[in-house]
């Protein structure tokens, strides 16, 4: 477990690595301009149980706190489909370390959010390094998210498949003969790291999981179970609580103070 919470150090995976000049950018995020920085990729297992364990070693394993972070992994359970082996195994096992967080509120990753910001605020003040610099990890406003993904509709363009064949978002899409049993598509979610970025340089805007934004109840993006048609950038869908298809990435909005 202590790996895990000094992973968190690993907040040079979520924190902010300096210039010469003094001016920095959130690690693992992309600049979009001089004060907005986004995830390149949607927020994974791994990177949620950063958050718990530390919650969990903060405040005891049966606390309120670390029992409120918890995922909802009940979400994967359902009539018409054989999911439970992702009931016991998609947050927990290694080998979906990397795969995007689900199962989670919108109060979970406001929270998220919050923890983040002060986590690394934490590690650069111990680092002598938090300077005439103010910062604040967030979700993106909807006018924000259409933003980042406005160059990803290129992946919706020849029903989701580039010249070679190859599909280029995780979303239904059945096979000419209308099959989407066997499609070429992971059953559910996939890598955080999976398909083309998009101009930007962001990962699966469109498509894997729906992106919730700061308007509470609206996701964007649409997911691994939506059709393509769904997943057009100026989509809204609504949720209402956590599930197995809706996760998040963070912005960042960075500004300096005015005596720097």
């Amino acid at each position: 477990m202590k790996k895990m919470i000094f992973a968190t150090v690993a907040l040079a995976a979520l924190c902010l690595s300096f210039t010469k000049e003094k001016t920095f950018t959130p690690s693992g995020t992309i600049q979009i301009n001089d004060t907005l920085f986004a995830d390149e990729t949607e927020i994974s297992n791994f990177s949620w149980q950063e958050f718990e364990y530390w919650t969990k070693a903060i405040y005891g394993a049966n606390s309120k706190e670390h029992i409120a972070v918890l995922p909802d992994t009940l979400v994967w359970r359902e009539k018409l489909a054989y999911n439970e082996p992702y009931v016991q195994y998609y947050y927990r096992h290694p080998a979906y370390k990397d795969y995007p967080v689900v199962g989670i509120s919108y109060e979970q990753a406001i929270a998220y959010c919050k923890w983040r910001t002060e986590r690394v605020k934490t590690f650069l003040t111990i680092k002598e390094d938090f300077v005439n610099h103010h910062f604040e990890y967030r979700l993106p406003s909807k006018a924000e998210w259409e933003k980042l993904a406005e160059t990803s509709s290129f992946a919706l363009n020849n029903n989701g498949k580039n010249e070679k064949g190859q599909v280029r978002l995780n979303c239904i899409n059945p096979l000419p003969n209308g099959d989407c049993m066997n499609a070429p598509y992971p059953d559910v979610t996939a890598p955080v790291k999976s398909y083309e970025k998009n101009f930007i340089g962001l990962y699966n805007m469109l498509g894997n999981v729906a992106e919730m934004v700061k308007e509470k109840g609206i996701c964007k993006g649409g997911s691994w179970r939506n059709r393509l048609e769904e997943c057009r950038v100026g989509k809204d869908q609504a949720f209402t609580s956590a599930n197995s298809w809706v996760g998040f990435r963070c912005v960042c909005i960075v500004k300096k103070s005015s005596n720097s």
